[in-house]
């Protein structure tokens, strides 16, 4: 089971707040509300991207 890791997310997002933009922003947030099972690569690459971030960063396997 795959689940994000809430703490490090919101932590990376208060250090990343200036350079994202808001779309992106609510785009991370609604990912993460909907859980890690069944999240695709394509959008994991794209949050890790945005937040200048690994994948094993914001997610972890239980």
């Amino acid at each position: 089971m795959l689940r994000f890791k809430q703490k490090a997310i919101e932590k990376l997002l208060e250090e990343r707040k200036p350079e994202i933009n808001l779309t992106t922003l609510q785009h991370i947030k609604k990912t993460v509300e909907q859980g890690a099972e069944g999240l695709d690569p394509y959008t994991l690459s794209n949050m890790c991207r945005d937040l200048k971030c690994l994948p094993t960063d914001i997610v972890e396997y239980v």
